[in-house]
C-alpha cells in the first residue's frame, strides 16, 4: 500500500496548527477589507478545513472587491 502511494507522487501540505491558520487566515481578511466578523459567523468559518476557508474567504473579497468598483 505505501509502494502505491509513493509512486503517484501526489504532493501533500504538512500544517503544524490548522486552527492557527485558520485564525490568521480570518484575521487578516478581517485587516484587508475592515469587515469584523460576528463570533457566530467565526465558529462557522472555523469548522472548514484551512484550504476550503481559504477558498471561501478568496470569494468573498472577490464579491467585496466587485461591489466596490
Amino acid at each position: 500500500m505505501i509502494e502505491k502511494w509513493n509512486n503517484r507522487n501526489i504532493p501533500f501540505t504538512v500544517v503544524d496548527s490548522a486552527s492557527g491558520v485558520k485564525k490568521t487566515l480570518i484575521n487578516e481578511f478581517e485587516v484587508n477589507t475592515g469587515l469584523v466578523f460576528p463570533i457566530s459567523v467565526k465558529m462557522s468559518l472555523f469548522t472548514l478545513n484551512y484550504k476550503k476557508l481559504g477558498q471561501e474567504l478568496s470569494s468573498m473579497n472577490k464579491i467585496i472587491i466587485l461591489k466596490e468598483k
